[in-house]
């Protein structure tokens, strides 16, 4: 789970203004024309009106006709949502990722899917589990990992083909699946199963098993898993880890609303 290498720190210059646009409307109760927004932050008119005018054409800048103000716009809201959504996800599941990490010893991890990936949102360690290099807020490709699996079973065959679309399944290990077709078989027997195996899929050495977490209507929003060396991650334990993991993703679901 070592992913790749993160590349060196760059601010983009357009990047921090428009931040910075939007920051400063955040104070702004009513709106605020652009020439004040360019004199606020000290750029020129025409700088600042190409970075509204794209800020307003995605939907996180709205400007009133009558007053010709800017304010902040509806999909910010829609993104407060989503951050709040995660947030009350991360509290409601960190006891039951806690008792799988005190009771393994292992790492374990809460992950969501982002565009064929895993992004890690929470993750517990203990004493003895084996430094993975995983963080949160890192990702990793979701076809060659146990939660991305369990994430990417819970797709329609739709939502999947366009997740996977433009995704090559790269030779991580002898063990990655590379074959589209054998794939989705396999994702297949993971929603049957409810649960998903990683076997050195993405590292040599490194097991995992992961279930999914489901909301009150029933769709996969996430996912847990349970990661650790081959050598501690045998047959004889895979049964009551399988059977823990799942049991936790299940009564984080309810949390959420979930009914079986």
């Amino acid at each position: 789970m070592n992913g790749n290498p993160l590349p060196e720190r760059k601010n983009i210059q357009s990047v921090t203004r428009a931040l910075a646009i939007l920051e400063f409307l955040a104070t702004c109760r009513n709106g605020e024309r652009l020439t004040a927004i360019s004199q606020e932050l000290g750029l020129n008119k025409s700088t600042t009106h190409s970075l509204i005018i794209t800020l307003e054409d995605t939907g996180y800048v709205q400007q009133d006709q009558t007053t010709a103000k800017y304010s902040l716009g509806l999909k910010l809201f829609e993104l407060g949502q989503v951050v709040h959504a995660n947030m009350d996800l991360r509290n409601i599941a960190l006891p039951f990722l806690q008792e799988l990490a005190v009771k393994f010893c292992e790492t374990v991890h809460l992950a969501i899917l982002s565009k064929g990936e895993v992004v890690y949102i929470d993750k517990v360690d203990t004493s003895r589990s084996i430094r993975i290099g995983s963080q949160i807020g890192g990702r990793n490709p979701a076809y060659c990992t146990g939660v991305g699996k369990v994430l990417l079973s819970g797709l329609t065959d739709k939502e999947l083909a366009d997740t996977l679309g433009n995704v090559k399944l790269e030779k991580v290990t002898a063990n990655t699946i590379v074959s589209k077709e054998v794939l989705y078989k396999h994702l297949e027997k993971v929603k049957q199963d409810g649960f998903a195996l990683d076997q050195e899929e993405i590292e040599e050495g490194l097991s995992c098993i992961a279930a999914p977490i489901k909301n009150h209507r029933g769709k996969v929003i996430a996912g847990i898993s349970v990661s650790g060396p081959s050598s501690r991650m045998r047959s004889e334990i895979l049964g009551e880890l399988k059977d823990d993991v799942m049991d936790k993703a299940l009564q984080i679901s309810r949390r959420l609303g979930y009914k079986e």
